[in-house]
């Protein structure tokens, strides 16, 4: 169950950076896969295509996202970024509680 869960946020984290480099077709599939919960099923049924495709075009569509991650590196960029900026705020926090405690 854990595993499911951290390759749903991981992929749609891919998904927010990256889905503009996609084909229309790839991007829904993945959509409904990861974002909709939908089922290999419902998505083969929705799209008239079959079960096996939408688990080829679901991998293959991995493969590329991790691949455009692994060249570009936005979302570790914007990881790291949004650590420094929350570090920098509580940094912040911390030198105006000392400065109320002082007395400013």
């Amino acid at each position: 169950m854990k595993d499911n869960l951290e390759r749903t946020k991981k992929y749609s984290e891919l998904m927010e950076f990256y889905s503009r480099l996609l084909t229309t077709s790839q991007q829904q599939i993945m959509s409904d896969y990861y974002l909709f919960d939908l089922s290999l099923g419902e998505i083969s049924e929705n799209r008239k295509i079959s079960r096996s495709a939408v688990l080829d075009t679901i991998a293959k569509t991995a493969k590329k996202l991790e691949k455009f991650e692994g060249k570009l590196g936005l979302v570790k960029l914007f990881k790291e970024s949004k650590e420094k900026s929350r570090g920098q705020v509580l940094a912040a926090l911390e030198e105006l509680e000392g400065k109320i405690k002082h007395g400013i």
